[in-house]
């Protein structure tokens, strides 16, 4: 790891490196969870199960009634020997058929097939999905469904030296013929400066991307090189992710020690992350070790599925074991956007310009604290709703909105079409006003429908 002195530098050499390391917030007590339960009753349910059992009493003098006790059990056990071999094997089919088969309902279009699809398997079958693999296998199939990801000119090693052989991330394979998702942090620089990115694959090969679409939001960015009969990476269900489980990781650290596999377990779900460019996007926290290079790669489940993107780590001095990723599920929702419309659709957006009114601001000018509107976009559900230049925004359903980070947070929770009150200051009083979020729209999309069928899904291209 590195030493305080070496990340300070890391962090100041400008376009050294495009990975972001990333400072997190706790998620609220509502959001998290332990299988299923509040922290509160996790612990409850802990100290239940935890009571120590009542000691048996122990008879000095054991006769004739022990013995024939003794007896009676033999005999019990022996009975339900015979039948338990029947009844355990039932109960384990059971037991783990329904846990690990992935709901395949949640990807309508990077869809998880219950059958393989031949063209483009971005599954294998229901049966091999439940089949725990070997470190080494996963490993074998990672290598195939892994690349690393490389802007020439401005990738960087550990010491600050650019090199040819030196990758800025890693990505996940996601088609035969050349989707590949990745974290935006890892190609933000070319995709500012309009400079090339290049895919590196296991077995050498290095192919020119194109970006087809980013969505920096959620830190993510889909590629498409010119490429067949690769190996898409198999997608899990991350919804069903719980903390303790193994997982494995296989990505570029430190951009030069390509194809490294690191092995560690789900330490939390649902962490707020804010990364170092004050995004702050919802993801699951992991211990297996990750470094710069990292970024983009797939997280693994021991069945080999890809369950999460590793996004950032919490890189302190001293900091230790704190990775974070993108659950797959939410990735997967965001691709299919990007490569269908080039842009991610259903986000709420207010049509407003607005700064913030700080605490001190507001006793100096006799105001509240909150965010200012400066002007409100015509046509816009803001201007249709009554908001108005003037007004102070300072609660969106009844949560405070101290400043526009709240505001923009806050508004990341909502859809197009949602609809929410939002209190503001105005005249001297407070009012509530009932909004319904406008669609966001980027001012520029790639269109890139020809590259689909009719409905649109990505599994079934074929050019």
């Amino acid at each position: 790891m590195h030493d305080e002195r070496e990340y300070t530098e890391q962090n100041t050499r400008e376009d050294a490196s495009a990975y972001s390391d990333a400072y997190y917030r706790q998620a609220p007590e509502s959001r998290r969870s332990c299988y299923g339960y509040s922290p509160a009753q996790c612990y409850a349910r802990a100290s239940e199960s935890e009571a120590p059992p009542t000691s048996a009493r122990r008879k000095k003098h054991p006769g004739t009634g022990v013995l024939i006790a003794v007896l009676c059990i033999v005999c019990i056990l022996m009975i339900g020997l015979l039948g338990s071999g029947e009844l355990f094997l039932t109960y384990h089919a059971n037991a783990v058929s329904p846990e690990a088969t992935p709901n395949h309902e949640l990807y309508e279009e990077l869809s998880i097939a219950s059958e393989p699809d031949p063209a483009l398997p971005l599954s294998q079958s229901s049966a091999e999905e439940t089949q725990e693999l070997s470190a080494e296998e996963i490993y074998t199939r990672a290598c195939l469904s892994t690349v690393g990801v490389t802007i020439p000119g401005y990738a960087y090693n550990i010491f600050g030296q650019p090199g040819a052989s030196v990758v800025t991330g890693t990505g996940i394979v996601l088609s035969e013929d050349g989707y590949v998702l990745t974290n935006f942090h890892v190609i933000e620089t070319a995709y500012e400066k309009g400079v090339s990115i290049r895919v590196l694959m296991y077995d050498g090969e290095e192919y020119e991307a194109e970006v087809v679409g980013v969505e920096t939001d959620s830190d993510l960015a889909v590629l498409k090189i010119e490429a067949e009969d690769l190996t898409p990476a198999t997608l899990g269900n991350s919804d069903g992710l719980r903390v303790g489980q193994t997982i494995y990781t296989v990505g570029n650290p430190l951009g030069e020690l390509t194809y490294t596999m690191t092995s560690g377990i789900v330490s939390a779900l649902d962490r707020m992350v804010t990364t170092d460019v004050n995004v702050t996007v919802n993801m699951f926290q992991i211990d297996a070790a990750v470094n710069n290079g990292n970024s983009g790669g797939p997280v693994f489940n021991v069945s080999g599925q890809v369950i999460g993107v590793v996004t950032a780590k919490y890189s302190l001095f001293g900091m230790e074991g704190l990775g974070f990723a993108i659950p797959i599920n939410d990735a997967c929702r965001i691709a299919n956007d990007l490569v269908d419309k080039g842009y991610v659709t259903g986000k709420a957006y207010l049509g407003l310009t607005f700064a913030n009114v700080s605490a001190g601001a507001a006793r100096y000018y006799k105001m509240v604290q909150g965010v200012y509107i400066y002007s409100v976009e015509e046509g816009s559900c803001s201007e249709t709703a009554g908001l108005k230049n003037g007004d102070i925004i300072t609660a969106i359903d009844g949560t405070p909105i101290a400043d526009s980070g709240a505001l923009v947070q806050a508004v990341k929770g909502y859809h197009a079409g949602d609809s929410a009150v939002f209190t503001v200051w105005r005249d001297q009083g407070y009012l509530e006003i009932k909004v319904t979020f406008d669609e966001e729209l980027p001012t520029e999309t790639s269109d890139s429908g020809e590259l689909f069928s009719a409905s649109g899904d990505l599994i079934e291209r074929q050019d």
